[in-house]
């Protein structure tokens, strides 16, 4: 869609015009949005509108479609502000934080009895009762309940659960009748930064007390295009051939770790933990493999004599060096990687995905792991890629302040999160290059 000026926009519909109006009168910056036409295609959709609220640094533009108007138009909008990230405002008129939840509870159903004091909503409750001009029947809420819980010495202060969220909510962030949603009363602030904080630290000390006493836990919902917005992989060559009937059996458990990533789209630190989970199930084959080669042609070699001492002091540094290997998880890594990763695939895999080559070379996106530089002359690109593998698996387990030395860990849904997408591209082409490689010949029907 292309933005145009609300403003010289005639063909605007005059329900979104009347909102356009009241937000321009409150200061808010407003657009009109149209679907661009497909050269082949005739139809264009009709105008729909935008406004761009105040959220600290930028604002949080909102599109209005001729279906929303309805709600809009019975809604006060002219003082809030979006906060953060999040599904959530401050409303300045009435000093009051409301926010969407997104909640992964336990004991839900006969559970809710357990919160002493969540109590079914009234029917004639704002946040229930329809609009003059809307059929009953149009929302249908399901066991609409709320909690309130005052500050015991901070007149007017409260927060409030309850599902359906507000209003407001449901109509400024499309929170669906069914969620929950949190309400902080009693704010005094209009400064978004305030907000923000006074939203967080509130609402998470309120959720763990819940948690550690109710077993329900929620957390404060983002908005999705912010929470899993992250850059494109890039296209992937696809094969022409028909497919085959397989003709490679893979171990059980390793195949279910890849396939467990594949589906982890909203969840990249997670997807990388699975693909390394998958390189990780056959270190401990491929951290002896190089050792006890060498043991083997050494006692292969028919000058060998058993009965020198000298010659069987070597092949019991050789046994210790293969112990020495084994119990170092980076060098395990590395021996796996070398092993089932040829040079000249890796090669071939970094020319087809050039900006995954770049951005894995730019020690600016995501710091302190390797980055990977063909020109780099102590290690082979093969060995650069193992480094950069484990490097990024420690900054993402250990994730507590100064638990690595590696400076701050990886968070979900921080901004280096959402930059993995090349490495996870990277680590799949791994751990696929360590599926087959590790596989067998199958024998169906045999």
């Amino acid at each position: 869609m292309t933005p145009s000026d609300a403003e010289q926009d005639d063909e605007l519909a005059p329900e979104l015009r009347e909102i356009a109006d009241r937000a321009h009168a409150a200061g808010l910056k407003v657009w009109t949005l149209r679907w661009n036409a497909h050269p082949a295609v005739a139809i264009v959709g009709e105008p729909e509108l935008q406004i761009g609220f105040p959220a600290g640094r930028m604002p949080r533009k909102v599109q209005i479609s001729r279906r929303d108007a309805p709600d809009w138009a019975s809604t006060d909008f002219a003082d809030w502000v979006f906060l953060g990230d999040y599904d959530a405002f401050l409303d300045r008129s009435s000093g009051t934080v409301v926010a969407a939840l997104d909640h992964r509870a336990v004991g839900f159903g006969l559970g809710l009895k357990k919160i002493p004091g969540l109590a079914p909503m009234a029917e004639d409750d704002p946040d229930l009762t329809p609009r003059e001009d809307e059929e009953p029947a149009r929302i249908e809420f399901r066991e609409p309940v709320r909690l309130c819980v005052e500050h015991p010495s901070v007149e007017g202060l409260s927060i409030t659960i309850q599902r359906p969220p507000p209003r407001a909510l449901r109509v400024a962030c499309r929170a669906y009748p069914s969620s929950w949603g949190v309400v902080i009363t009693g704010v005094t602030t209009e400064r978004h930064d305030q907000a923000l904080r006074l939203l967080q630290e509130i609402s998470t000390s309120f959720f763990i007390d819940l948690d550690l006493s109710y077993g329900f836990a929620f957390r404060l919902k983002k908005d999705i295009r912010v929470e899993f917005a992250s850059e494109p992989s890039e296209e992937e060559p696809s094969s022409t051939k028909m497919p085959r009937f397989p003709v490679l059996k893979h171990n059980d458990d390793a195949a279910s770790l890849y396939l467990y990533a594949r589906a982890l789209v909203s969840a990249p630190l997670l997807a990388y933990l699975a693909y390394y989970q998958v390189l990780e199930f056959f270190m401990p084959k491929y951290a002896r493999v190089a050792a006890v080669q060498k043991l083997r042609d050494v006692l292969r070699d028919p000058r060998f004599d058993h009965d020198d001492d000298i010659a069987l002091g070597r092949v019991i540094e050789m046994v210790n060096d293969t112990d020495r290997i084994a119990g170092t998880e980076r060098e395990q890594l590395k021996a796996t990687v070398t092993r089932c990763l040829d040079a000249g695939a890796l090669l071939d895999y970094l020319e087809s995905h050039p900006r995954g080559t770049a951005a894995m070379a730019d020690k600016k996106r995501i710091a302190d792991i390797r980055l990977l530089n063909p020109k780099d002359t102590s290690a082979s690109l093969v060995e650069q890629v193992a480094d950069r593998i484990y490097d990024l698996r420690c900054r993402i387990v250990h994730g507590k302040e100064g638990g690595n030395g590696r400076g701050e860990p990886l968070r979900p849904f921080g901004r280096e999160s959402k930059l993995l997408t090349y490495d996870l591209d990277l680590i799949r082409f791994v751990a696929q290059r360590v599926l087959i490689t590790s596989s067998g010949p199958a024998t169906w029907g045999r």
